[in-house]
């Protein structure tokens, strides 16, 4: 990641609005390359990550990562996440948007950049952030 984008994936089932479901439920990830004043779709990613057995299943957080990591996010966005918040913050800064809409949350990580880029940097001992 350059100082000046953060890669980041919402949770979407319609490419329009974030999944009302937990993060790991969505159909798809939109990843996003987002800077103070652009945005470029980079890619559309299925999420075939496995079935949860128990609420809070740490190989859905696994296999939800290891969809994600390899394409350099590190910013998850939805409206809802599940008990595995705490295993997906160590990895990148959760985002949870009080706006059903992606292209509206898009603006306020832009607007509120330097403090999500500031959360990133804090690795592990990240907290969640509300936009």
């Amino acid at each position: 990641m350059e100082d000046n984008r953060l890669t980041v994936a919402f949770a979407t089932d319609d490419k329009k609005t974030f999944t009302p479901e937990h993060f790991g439920e969505a159909k798809e990830y939109l990843v996003y390359e987002i800077s103070k004043t652009q945005s470029n779709l980079l890619h559309t990613v299925a999420n075939i990550s496995p079935e949860e057995k128990m609420h809070g299943d740490p190989n859905k957080a696994k296999g939800v990562a290891s969809i994600l990591k390899p394409m350099g996010v590190n910013v998850l966005v939805n409206k809802a996440f599940g008990r595995n918040i705490t295993r997906m913050q160590q990895k990148f800064v959760v985002i949870l948007s009080n706006s059903s809409s992606i292209d509206e949350t898009m603006k306020k990580i832009q607007a509120d950049f330097d403090h999500i880029f500031e959360e990133w940097k804090k690795g592990e001992d990240r907290s969640y952030l509300r936009l």
